[in-house]
C-alpha cells in the first residue's frame, strides 16, 4: 500500500507500547482480540483482523496499481539501545531488496528450501528471514512459541518440518541437542559472538555462516562462512553493495590487524532515526572518504585480518583505557 510499518510485541511492557504508539505516530493498527488494551489503540484506528475477517475477504486480491520510490521509508524498527528511550530506526525498501539477494545468494537458498522464521516479527532479524526467503521462491515455515523454545522442542521442529536453513543465535545453537539433522544445509548464527567451537561442532555435513550487522544498516552487513583451517571466528566480508571502513578517533583507516571502529556505508544504510535528529546527526555521519554518501558510526570494535576477513571484538564502550 506504500506505507511504512511498525511492528509491536504484545509482551512488551504496556509503557514501552504506549511511547512506540505515540512516537511513531501510528495511523492505523493492525491488531486481534485481547492482545492489546483499549487505551493502547485509543489515539489511532485499530482493526481487529479476526473480526474483520469477512469484510477483508470481501475485498479484491489483485496487485494495487502503485509506484513508489526505493527510497521510500519501508519499517520503522524501534531498538532499546543501552540507555534511554527506544530509537526508531527507518528503514527503506532500497535496503531491505539488497538484502533479500544478498542474504538468499549467499545461503544458497533455493525454490524448494525452508527456511524457518525464528525471530520474533519485532526484532529485525525476521526481516532477514522472511525476505530472502520470499525472493527465492521458497518456504517459510511459522511456528508456535512453544516450538521454537531452544533444545529438544527445537529439534524436533527442525526434523518434521525438513528445514534447510535456520538463523539463531550462538546461545539458542548452544543449547540445541547434536543429534543428525540430514535435511539443514545451513545454520546462520547472528545477534551474538559465537564460539569457534560451536561453529566447528554443528558445520560437520552443513555450510555455518557467521553473520553481523546493526539494525541501522538493514539487518546484516557482513557475512563469513566458517572454515575447519581457521581456529576463530570472524564476521567476514561485506554483502553487496556494503563498505566496511576500520577508522581511528580521527576518522583514519587504521592498518591491517590494528583495531579500529568499524563504520558501515551501504545502499542499505538507514534514513536515520525517528524524531531524533541529533542522535541522528552523531550517528550517520559524512563519508570523510565520499561526502556524497554517509556512514553509519557502530560503536563496535573489529581489525581486518590479513585474508581480508573482519574480527569483531566488542562495543567501543566496553574498552578499559590504562594510563
Amino acid at each position: 500500500a506504500g506505507g511504512a510499518y511498525v511492528p509491536l510485541d504484545p509482551s512488551y511492557p504496556p509503557d514501552r507500547l504506549r511511547y512506540i504508539i505515540e512516537d511513531s505516530q501510528l495511523s492505523v493498527l493492525l491488531t486481534c482480540s485481547g492482545v492489546l488494551s483499549p487505551e493502547l489503540t485509543a489515539g489511532c484506528m485499530a482493526i481487529n483482523l479476526e473480526s474483520q475477517q469477512n469484510t477483508i475477504a470481501e475485498y479484491s486480491t489483485d496487485n494495487l496499481d502503485l509506484t513508489y520510490s526505493l527510497d521510500a521509508l519501508a519499517y520503522v524498527i524501534y531498538t532499546s539501545g543501552s540507555t534511554g528511550k527506544p530509537k526508531g530506526v527507518l528503514v527503506s525498501h532500497r535496503g531491505i531488496g539488497n538484502l533479500a539477494l544478498a542474504q538468499s545468494h549467499a545461503f544458497g537458498i533455493k525454490a524448494d528450501s525452508c527456511v524457518l522464521q525464528f525471530a520474533s516479527f519485532s526484532f529485525d532479524a525476521s526481516i532477514s528471514e522472511i525476505v530472502m526467503t520470499f525472493v527465492a521462491g521458497a518456504k517459510l515455515c511459522l511456528a508456535t512459541s512453544e516450538s521454537l523454545l531452544p533444545g529438544m522442542n527445537l529439534l524436533e521442529l527442525l526434523r518434521q518440518k525438513q528445514i534447510t536453513h535456520v538463523t539463531l543465535p550462538p546461545s539458542a545453537l548452544a543449547v540445541l541437542p547434536h543429534e543428525p539433522l540430514p535435511e539443514l544445509e545451513a545454520i546462520i548464527v547472528a545477534g551474538e559472538s559465537c564460539p569457534p567451537e560451536l561453529a566447528a561442532q554443528w558445520s560437520q555435513g552443513r555450510k555455518f555462516f557467521n553473520a553481523y550487522g546493526p539494525t541501522e544498516t538493514t539487518v546484516c552487513a557482513t557475512i563469513c562462512l566458517y572454515d575447519h583451517h581457521n581456529n576463530n571466528l570472524p564476521i567476514g566480508r561485506p554483502i553487496a553493495n556494503t563498505q566496511i571502513y576500520i577508522l581511528d578517533e580521527l576518522l583514519r583507516p587504521v592498518p591491517i590487524g590494528v583495531v579500529g571502529e568499524i563504520y558501515i556505508g551501504s545502499v542499505g544504510i538507514a534514513k536515520g532515526y525517528l524524531n531524533r535528529p541529533e542522535l541522528t546527526e552523531q550517528r550517520f555521519i559524512i563519508n570523510p572518504f565520499d561526502d556524497s554518501e554517509k556512514l553509519y558510526k557502530t560503536g563496535d570494535l573489529a581489525r581486518y585480518l590479513p585474508h581480508g576477513e573482519l574480527e569483531y571484538l566488542g562495543r567501543i564502550d566496553h574498552q578499559v583505557k590504562s594510563r
